[in-house]
C-alpha cells in the first residue's frame, strides 16, 4: 500500500540523503522513512518500525546490506515486509518479502545513489517512473553537486510522477518527505499525515516553510550585515 524512495546526493558541503513515501493510510512519515548522515532507510509493507530504527542506527559501524539484512534475520515475519535503502559507502539495499501484496516489488540503482519498492500498487511502472523523474531532474543530470535545498522538490516532484504512473491502487492519504543534510533546514522533515491530495498538500507546506525559511534568512543577514 505504500511505495518509497530512498536517495543519496552530493551537495557542496558533502552528501545528503532522504525519503519520499506516499500511502493511502494515516501518517506514513511516522513510520516508514529514516535518515541520517550515514545514509537513509524505509520500511513499509505489514510495518515493523524497529526495522527503520535499528537498522538507521547500525549505519554508523555497517554497510547498508549487511546492516539490514541483519534485522531483517531477526524478524519473525520478514516475508511480509518491504525494506531499502542507501548509505554513504556507495551501496544500496532492497528486499521484498514473498508475502507481500501485488503489485510488489523494488528497484536498486546503486551508482546513481536511488532505491525504491512498493506494494499494493496499481502496475509495476510506478517505481522505475519515480527513480527516473528523480534522475531525470536537471540537477541530477549535471552530475555536479547541488544545494540540499534542491532535493526536497525532486523528491516530491518524484512521488508525483509515481502516483501519475499508478501508485497506490487504493489512492493516496498521506506523504511524507524527510532529507538528512549537512545543513538542517525548517523543510528537511515534511508530513502530510491526512488528506485528499497529500503530495500536493506535501508541495505546498514545502513551498511556504522554503518561502518562510528564505525570508528568515533574509532579514537575519540584514540585521547582521547592515
Amino acid at each position: 500500500m505504500t511505495f518509497s524512495l530512498c536517495v543519496r546526493a552530493e551537495t557542496p558541503d558533502g552528501p545528503a540523503f532522504g525519503v519520499a513515501v506516499s500511502t493511502d493510510a494515516p501518517a506514513v512519515g511516522a513510520l516508514a522513512p529514516y535518515v541520517s548522515h550515514r545514509g537513509a532507510v524505509s520500511t513499509q509493507s505489514f510495518v515493523n518500525v524497529r526495522l527503520g530504527r535499528r537498522g538507521i542506527e547500525l549505519l554508523d559501524d555497517l554497510a547498508v546490506t549487511d546492516a539490514l539484512d541483519g534485522v531483517l534475520s531477526r524478524d519473525e515475519n520478514a516475508e511480509l515486509r518491504q525494506l531499502h535503502g542507501v548509505d554513504d559507502r556507495g551501496d544500496a539495499y532492497a528486499f521484498t518479502g514473498d508475502g507481500c501484496e501485488s503489485w510488489c516489488g523494488h528497484v536498486v540503482r546503486e551508482d546513481e545513489g536511488v532505491t525504491a519498492a512498493g506494494n499494493m500498487l496499481a502496475n509495476g511502472d510506478t517505481l522505475e517512473v519515480a527513480v527516473d523523474k528523480f534522475l531525470g531532474s536537471a540537477a541530477a543530470a549535471s552530475n555536479d553537486p547541488v544545494p540540499d535545498a534542491d532535493l526536497v522538490p525532486r523528491l516530491v516532484d518524484a512521488l508525483a510522477a509515481g502516483r501519475d504512473a499508478g501508485g497506490d491502487k487504493r489512492g493516496h492519504t498521506s506523504a511524507a518527505v524527510t532529507v538528512k543534510a549537512p545543513e538542517t533546514t525548517v523543510y528537511h522533515d515534511l508530513r502530510v499525515d491526512e488528506h485528499d491530495a497529500p503530495i500536493e498538500e506535501l508541495r505546498r507546506v514545502y513551498e511556504a516553510a522554503e518561502a518562510a525559511s528564505g525570508e528568515f534568512t533574509e532579514e537575519k543577514k540584514s540585521r547582521i550585515f547592515d
